[in-house]
């Protein structure tokens, strides 16, 4: 879609989602002090580009004794040559439990230079999850957006304003007068702490002017939760995450032996992973000319990756067979009353995208037996977030 187009669209969405009640609140400017700060990796506070700045190298880095819930975070943010990805993190609960706007200077002028994502028990954003633009029905739920254009240079300071509204959330980048994202929902982090982030690739990047005004929340903040499609399998339990080699797909192990969390669906459907799992950060198998080794991960023992199994129950009146269909992010195996009925496998690079999880387009037909039948998946991680659904048609 031509970036005037989006820029309409946003325009539009940013008319209905009323801005923060600020009633007159001053903007509070958070110190570039180490006092000031805590960080999950190096810090330090130096002169980059002409201006005192807070540089971080890996991580995320949060003001001390600030809260945010809802009200205008603004900051600015430059980009080195080196930098792989920066941003700015909000309604944080620990600088590893964040909400990220996030800037990727490679992909500037794209759809891909804008995103946002939860990043919990984790550095790394669950980009994979969240992924898309506003209006593209395959989205965690309809008109969602995760992702949008702009222009993000290198070695200069570009603004970023990020207006928090209940549950929805408006960016504007640089100059932009209409949003350049707007997020309907910002997913529950329990947290409202704000800071600077360049997740666990970003090879340092550069923070100044970072400052916040506390506001209540606007109309936006009353907007109703979505419900989660027809079909949605809603009660979950997930084990303990397991390294990947000692997985093995074609049998489940002795579950009875498994700890077990109860997971609720976010509102879109799915169970995040993320939110009671911590994720890893894996690289896929290749050869010296950097080709995927795809037999290599279709074993899904893929080492430095991590495995989660997630189980619930489906109660049929009789005997006889029903579609279910489902999604992940990585990789999934599906157990039926302890048997193997199917294995995909979605890393970044294995497929011709980039490993986000789709909304629909994988199914499998269940044998269901009359009565309580136990449905299980082995939900595989790399990198870029944690994540299951499922919906089951009709009897």
């Amino acid at each position: 879609m031509p970036v005037a187009r989006r820029a309409a669209r946003y325009a539009v969405a940013a008319t209905l989602l009323l801005a923060p009640r600020t009633g007159g609140a001053q903007a509070v400017t958070v110190p570039l002090t180490p006092d000031a700060w805590v960080a999950t990796d190096s810090i330090r506070f130096e002169t980059y580009l002409g201006r005192p700045a807070v540089f971080i190298n890996h991580g995320a880095a949060l003001a001390r004794n600030v809260s945010v819930e809802n009200g205008t975070i603004e900051l600015d943010v430059a980009a080195s040559p080196r930098t792989f990805v920066l941003g700015a993190a909000f309604r944080a609960a620990a600088p590893t439990f964040t909400n990220v706007v996030f800037f990727r200077p490679n992909e500037s002028g794209t759809v891909e230079a804008v995103q946002y994502g939860p990043a919990f028990n984790t550095v790394g954003v669950a980009w994979q999850v969240y992924h898309g633009t506003a209006g593209v029905t395959w989205q965690p739920y309809t008109g969602y957006g995760a992702n949008a254009v702009a222009d993000i240079p290198r070695e200069q300071w570009v603004h970023v304003r990020i207006e928090l509204d209940g549950p929805a959330a408006r960016v504007f980048v640089d100059t932009a007068t209409a949003p350049t994202l707007v997020i309907p929902r910002v997913v529950a982090s329990g947290g409202q702490g704000i800071g600077v982030w360049v997740g666990a690739f970003g090879h340092g990047a550069y923070f100044s002017n970072v400052r916040y005004t506390v506001a209540a929340g606007g109309a936006a903040a009353d907007a109703p939760i979505p419900a989660p499609p027809p079909g949605t399998l809603a009660r979950w339990e997930l084990s303990e995450a397991f390294d990947a080699t000692a997985f093995t797909p074609a049998r489940l192990p002795d579950l009875a032996r498994l700890k077990w969390t109860p997971a609720a669906v976010e509102p879109e459907g799915f169970v995040l992973i993320n939110r009671y799992r911590a994720a890893p950060v894996a690289g896929l198998p290749m050869d010296s000319a950097g080709n995927i080794l795809g037999d290599s991960v279709m074993t899904g023992r893929i080492p430095g990756s991590k495995v989660v199994y997630a189980r619930t129950t489906v109660t049929a009146d009789h005997d006889g067979i029903r579609r279910l269909q489902f999604g992940y992010n990585n990789g999934a195996v599906v157990y039926l009353n302890g048997q193997p009925l199917v294995m995909g496998m979605n890393p970044g690079g294995l497929r011709k995208g980039t490993g986000v999880m789709a909304m629909s387009g994988d199914a499998v037909y269940l044998p269901l037996k009359r009565g309580r039948n136990e449905l299980v998946f082995a939900v595989i991680d790399f990198t870029g977030g944690w994540a299951l659904w499922a919906r089951l048609d009709p009897a």
